[in-house]
């Protein structure tokens, strides 16, 4: 038992098997509710009922998509005084690689059984955009431009014969990636306008450590990726956002200033695991630019063309504004989210506190 202060919505995968499953020891934890969604809709129109709903602590089955999707739904919502925790449904699973979610389907829903009992929750930070198209921000937890949406772009077109969506899964990300490595130009050459607001610049090496605070910074950059997060993981373990605390009220903005497709390659496993102290090493020995790490509450990012861009894994386009060129402007927005995670990872946030499971 333990799930009865929970409502479960589960977005079907490509294993119905596992949904079957799924749903078996839902039902013998007490899951208070259990709805599979039809399609998008559905879905959205789930997570908002739940927002006005009676059950505390909602959870849901689905990869980044669907985590991305409930997110916004739960802000857009106003909810407040509720928790939302995420199995692990998807392909990619980023957010359940940042807050720890085990890999067994019968140990994640154990997991989030003994948290909905004892209450183990953080409020998280998400970023909030603005793309200037004149609709809501959009909240989620990455954000990135250059050769990641390049990769997306690409594993867009490795397509399913029965289904004729992506195909989905790390497999295909890594070939798209090795794809483009092979038969594209390391960087699309675009330079971009970044104006930093109230942050500091902070390196983290092999051997030194160096910070410079600022108020405000504008740089003209052209690194092969820029990436903006509040969690770590982008999927298949990728840590591309290493130094990010969850809940520290900063966003980290990353610019990858890799120089040839030789450095990437020679890199790959540091650049996979986040080990960006030993990449910067190497580089400053051969005076190679570096990886480059600010903490910073708001950001824009500009150029006099359109650009592409993604927001947890969905790829967008950003247009020039009326009175001025194509912008994005992120910003954090501080404990947005209560979210239901593992008793090991809370306990990292909490490490004197004595709650204990009284099994």
């Amino acid at each position: 038992m333990g799930l009865e202060s929970c409502s479960v919505v589960v977005n079907p995968s490509r294993t119905p098997h596992l949904v079957r499953r799924l749903l078996g020891l839902l039902e013998r934890h007490g899951a208070g509710r259990v709805v599979v969604t039809r399609d998008r809709e559905h879905f959205i129109r789930e997570i908002e009922d739940f927002a006005a709903g009676p059950f505390r602590n909602l959870i849901v089955w689905g990869g980044d998509g669907s985590a991305h999707e409930a997110q916004n739904a739960l802000v857009k919502s106003g909810c407040s005084g509720k928790n939302v925790g995420f199995l692990r449904g998807g392909s990619g699973n980023g957010i359940q690689d940042s807050y720890e979610v085990p890999f067994p389907i019968a140990r994640q829903v154990a997991a989030f059984a003994e948290s909905a009992v004892m209450d183990y929750r953080i409020a998280v930070d998400l970023l909030a955009i603005d793309d200037g198209s004149g609709g809501a921000p959009v909240y989620g937890q990455l954000c990135g431009l250059g050769f990641d949406v390049r990769v997306l772009e690409r594993r867009a077109r490795h397509r399913s014969r029965k289904t004729g969506s992506a195909r989905p899964g790390l497999a295909n990300y890594v070939r798209s990636g090795l794809g483009l490595v092979a038969t594209e130009p390391l960087s699309d050459g675009r330079t971009y306008r970044l104006d930093l607001e109230r942050g500091k610049f902070a390196l983290r090496g092999k051997r030194t450590n160096a910070e410079f605070p600022f108020e405000r910074l504008s740089l003209d950059a052209d690194p092969v990726m820029i990436e903006m997060g509040t969690r770590p993981y982008y999927g298949g373990l990728f840590k591309v956002c290493p130094d990010v605390v969850c809940n520290d009220g900063f966003l980290d903005l990353y610019l990858f200033n890799f120089q040839n497709k030789l450095d990437v390659l020679r890199n790959a496993v540091s650049l996979w695991n986040g080990w960006h102290s030993r990449i910067n090493s190497r580089f400053a020995r051969r005076s190679k630019p570096l990886i480059e790490r600010f903490e910073i509450k708001r950001v824009s990012v500009s150029s006099s063309e359109p650009f592409l861009w993604h927001v947890d894994g969905e790829v967008r386009l950003c247009e020039p504004r009326k009175d001025g060129p194509a912008r994005l402007d992120i910003g954090v927005l501080p404990g947005a989210l209560s979210f239901l995670v593992p008793a090991g990872f809370w306990r990292k946030f909490h490490p004197y506190d004595e709650r204990r499971d009284p099994s």
